[in-house]
């Protein structure tokens, strides 16, 4: 499983990350990936979502421009999300496949479809994109705390149609369970950044069998 977390430029969390194979989300602040990371370029939706806003398809396309630079400079990412509206229902599967048929259709990067509120009655809808476009490679669960208990729904569906599942914003130990539980393929988590409790306590979640050596971030 891969956990990705937040952008951080963090030499001395970097190196820890480095040292377990945990990966960053790109968002706004550029950064260079250590040798191999699996690096994910993230929408932006849920910062527009806290700050009141509707998605700002502006930013997105500035910041896919830094992500398709990081890139070329140094290796493709793991997954990019499309665009998505958080709780937007049938309104956020329209404005993706509109990205996507618009200008995303084209950049080879592994798209990523993010699934809201209320898209659990398009299910079917949706399976018909996933087998129409064989470039979007997985599902992204976005949504509130509510709608992520879905998550073992919209495994099963990526997972039946050859896609990866992505559970987004796991920032509690209980979230971190759920996904594992869910089949997840990854996950996102801004947990591992507070302290090194929380790091320690993130990657025991995700292996309890694992034996962790000390280690410090100081």
């Amino acid at each position: 499983m891969i956990a990705l977390t937040g952008d951080t430029r963090s030499s001395r969390i970097v190196k820890e990350l480095c040292r377990y194979g945990i990966g960053r989300m790109f968002i706004k602040k550029t950064f260079r990936p250590y040798e191999g990371e699996k690096w994910g370029f993230d929408n932006g939706a849920y910062g527009d979502y806290l700050a009141g806003k509707e998605f700002d398809i502006h930013r997105y396309w500035e910041a896919l421009s830094k992500a398709l630079r990081m890139a070329e400079k140094y290796h493709p990412p793991y997954m990019a999300v499309l665009p998505d509206i958080v709780g937007g229902g049938l309104r956020s599967l329209e404005l993706s496949i509109t990205a996507f048929e618009l200008k995303l259709k084209w950049i080879r990067f592994p798209w990523y479809l993010a699934v809201q509120d209320g898209m659990e009655n398009y299910i079917k809808d949706i399976e018909l994109i996933l087998k129409a476009y064989p470039d979007i490679v997985g599902i992204f669960l976005g949504g509130t705390d509510e709608f992520k208990k879905t998550a073992p729904l919209w495994s099963s569906l990526a997972h039946r149609n050859g896609k990866k599942f992505h559970y987004a914003r796991a920032g509690s130990i209980r979230k971190i369970r759920e996904a594992i539980r869910a089949g997840a393929d990854s996950l996102d988590s801004a947990l591992p950044l507070w302290t090194n409790q929380k790091l320690e306590r993130f990657l025991k979640t995700l292996n309890p069998l694992r034996e962790l050596p000390l280690f410090s971030l100081t």
